[in-house]
């Protein structure tokens, strides 16, 4: 659903005032396990201590540029932690996969094919049960789905969503993040009961 701004008052009146809808998952936006799992945290429960954590950056985009349906694995996961220590508990674990410079050209970000299946990087679930393991607050990534684009079965949100962890998608600016060391500050809105809604996040660098 668009986004979408209608004036109600202008300055001939004395001030500016708008009113504006979009979707829960319009942009930049986290995903709250309720999302998927009825009675799990909705977006205005989650902890604010689960908002402000430490980022840990996988970089793939080497392996997307010759698969952009290239889904990060339990193994790439394991072999980042070999060079940059364990992945600890309450961090926001984010996957950059480079799709983030295709996002001003609609297009090409959803890669959809002659089938109308879309095609965009993604976590394997092997991938989600290994960071559900390793106790992360959330995960996050610069596509428009934390599965990869040809997913019927969403399974890496089930696995995340269910054990309550939040999800964040199109994110941006990921070539500026260290692989370890910054720190996470999301601002989402506390949408009471909600099941997704708008964030901005931003990082304070080592």
């Amino acid at each position: 659903m668009p986004f979408n701004k209608e004036q109600l008052v202008g300055y001939d009146q004395g001030y500016l005032l708008h009113k504006f809808s979009m979707g829960e998952n319009t942009g930049t936006h986290m995903d709250a396990p309720a999302h998927f799992i009825k009675g799990n945290l909705a977006i205005d429960e989650i902890p604010l201590e689960k908002l402000v954590v430490p980022i840990a950056v996988i970089d793939v985009q080497d392996k997307v540029e010759s698969n952009p349906d290239y889904q990060l694995t339990a193994d790439d996961i394991t072999a980042w932690e070999s060079d940059n220590g364990k992945i600890a508990a309450s961090t926001l674990v984010v996957l950059n996969t480079g799709w983030h410079k295709r996002f001003g050209k609609p297009t090409q970000y959803i890669n959809m094919d002659d089938s109308d299946v879309m095609h965009f990087p993604g976590y394997a679930p092997d991938a989600a049960e290994l960071l559900v393991e390793r106790d992360i607050a959330g995960i996050g990534i610069d596509t428009l789905s934390l599965d990869y684009g040809p997913s019927k079965d969403f399974a890496s949100h089930v696995i995340m969503l269910k054990a309550n962890k939040y999800q964040i998608k199109n994110m941006a600016n990921l070539d500026a993040l260290p692989a370890t060391g910054a720190t996470a500050i999301i601002g989402v809105l506390p949408v009471t009961g909600g099941s997704q809604a708008q964030a901005r996040i931003f990082a304070l660098m080592p």
